[in-house]
């Protein structure tokens, strides 16, 4: 063969064998993109076991494929794998430690553990490494409302929604911001097409939406101070369990369209909820259904949404407020219960030794040229709760320069926390819907985070934690009634306590199944501190500020006692 057929056929056989790697890498990324595309569908249909699969499979495949991997994660957080998820984050940020993507999906992990910390920590690490990493400023705005950083909270959400309008979990996020109107057809437009949420949650939204259906075209139902007083101190009684012989909580007496009610003051719910009986007594005004949820076995139970035209509580007086009625059974002795949330616009004091229920203005923030008041009786968040006081709850449309545009903007913007000097001294909880959750240490274990709850007989462990600790003895003997009904299964541990300065030595503690309750919440919630414990201690509560202090004088336990 000559040399210039020879090269002639070598330039053939080159050019069709690299034609052959083209070809082949053409198809590789199309391959991948469409099994990437599926796997998101599915993620975003709420498959969230079919996603995981999908996504482990282009893994397998190519495991620095980063999409994959935060796909992966989030499905594994969706069907609440947590621990898991956690150590996939790790094990890809180590594996690509300049991937904002990854930085902020681990950001999601340790919050939904409760890191809050090192949460932060990813997220704002992300952000710097990408500008437009959308979930990282999403996740740092539900991190600052948290702090009671509301503020920063806005700020973050709105450039979350400016970066990725189209993130559909931005989007649930964003809802909020919407005039009502517009919240109602972004919210239709949403359940109407597929998206990432179980069917408790739905619920939630679908209720929602029934209710904004029925009130968007109204006046918002703001339950404002009417009475010139501003602070009150009601004496508070015992309620008794439905064996007469156990203290099952504190009642507080309320009035509610001139009718008298006792309600359990829970420190653990949201809002004010009573019985059908006081509803019907008391002539309230029916706007729609709704479904609830807490502690028990037997899931989301129904009620209705009502509004109260007056509520009265010591020497305040409140009008044209939105409150929940069950047809959930209560103790002889209650009529339903009430959120110490509903007095965020205020400092609640619960001196439980000395059986009196005290609310005072709250520390003027240095801007304010006065203080808010009002009663969240829907327990809506605190932002929101202060909004609808202050501008009946609607929002003007200006962009982040002030001009006018389509991007929503609240008339009344958010505050951060504000700490006076006089409660500089006072432990900073987590505010997560209508729950403080304070730092709490078991067994001197690593920091966990305990709710406050009055409405609980006792101090309550997670089983995940007690696990985690150690020996578990099951207690078939032990009764638990939460909102959700009776627990089936529920356990003892031993372990000490350490919160705000205040250590309780070791002793069983109940242990049950939270895991519902971290999962609404979006936050690992290792247990609570209940009645049983907190009757010895006076309770201050900022909601405002997310700010708590106890004061334990055991002169005054020992006349509690007796």
């Amino acid at each position: 063969m000559s040399l210039s057929l020879r090269t002639f056929v070598i330039g053939i056989c080159l050019g069709i064998s690299l034609l052959a790697e083209v070809e082949a890498e053409d198809a590789k990324p199309a391959s991948a993109d469409a099994g990437l595309a599926a796997a998101n569908q599915l993620l975003r249909s709420g498959k969230f076991a079919e996603a995981e699969a999908s996504y482990r499979i282009l893994l397998v495949n190519d495991p620095k494929l980063i999409d994959a991997e935060v796909g992966l994660i989030r499905a594994m957080l969706r069907q609440q794998k947590i621990d898991e998820a956690l150590d996939e984050s790790n094990r890809a940020v180590a594996l690509q430690p300049g991937s904002a993507a990854l930085l902020a999906v681990q950001g999601d992990a340790m919050y939904r553990l409760g890191k809050m910390y090192d949460a932060e920590k990813a997220y704002l690490e992300a952000e710097k490494l990408d500008p437009k990493q959308a979930r990282a400023y999403l996740g740092l705005s539900q991190l600052y409302s948290a702090y009671s950083l509301y503020r920063h909270a806005y700020d973050q959400l709105q450039t979350a929604h400016t970066t990725a309008p189209d993130d559909l979990e931005v989007q649930r996020a964003w809802l909020h911001m919407l005039p009502r109107k517009e919240r109602l057809a972004a919210l239709e437009a949403y359940l109407a097409s597929p998206h990432p949420d179980s069917e408790e949650e739905t619920q939630v939204l679908q209720d929602y939406l029934t209710f904004l259906r029925a009130t968007a075209d109204k006046p918002v139902h703001a339950c404002n101070l009417v009475s010139k007083v501003e602070e009150t101190s009601t004496k508070l009684v015992m309620l008794m369990g439905n064996d007469g012989k156990h203290t099952r909580g504190l009642g507080l007496p309320v009035t509610i369209n001139d009718k008298r009610a006792h309600l359990l003051l829970d420190t653990g719910a949201g809002g004010i909820t009573v019985t059908r009986k006081i509803a019907e007594k008391a002539g309230l005004t029916d706007v729609s259904a709704v479904h609830y949820a807490g502690i028990g076995d037997k899931g989301p139970q129904a009620g209705r949404t009502v509004v109260a035209g007056d509520i009265r509580i010591g020497n305040l007086e409140f009008q044209d407020c939105l409150v929940l009625v069950t047809d959930k059974a209560v103790t002889a002795d209650e009529d339903g219960y009430i959120g110490a949330d509903v007095f965020g616009a205020y400092l609640v004091d619960i001196d439980i030794p000395a059986m009196q229920l005290r609310l005072s203005p709250l520390p003027k923030r240095p801007e304010d040229t006065e203080v808010p008041t009002g009663l969240n009786s829907q327990g809506k968040d605190q932002a929101n709760a202060e909004s609808d006081r202050e501008n009946s709850g609607e929002l003007q449309k200006l962009d982040l320069t002030g001009s006018t545009s389509t991007a929503a903007k609240p008339a009344h913007l958010p505050k951060d926390r504000y700490i006076a000097p006089e409660m500089e001294a006072w432990t900073k909880a987590f505010r997560v819907g209508h729950l403080l959750l304070i730092p709490t240490y078991v067994n001197r274990s690593a920091v966990l985070l305990f709710g406050i709850d009055t409405g609980a007989s006792g101090n309550i462990l997670s089983l995940r934690e007690a696990r985690l600790l150690g020996k578990v003895d099951n207690d078939d003997m032990m009764r638990v009634q939460g909102l959700n009904g009776e627990v089936k299964h529920t356990y003892l541990t031993d372990a000490d306590l350490i919160f705000d300065r205040i250590e309780l030595p070791k002793m069983p503690i109940v242990s049950l199944d939270l895991s519902g309750q971290s999962r609404r919440i979006g936050m690992e919630m290792s247990g609570f501190l209940g009645f049983g414990m907190l009757r010895v201690l006076d309770i201050k509560l900022d909601y405002r500020d997310g700010l708590v202090h106890f004061i334990y004088d055991r002169k005054r336990e020992q006349h509690f006692s007796r």
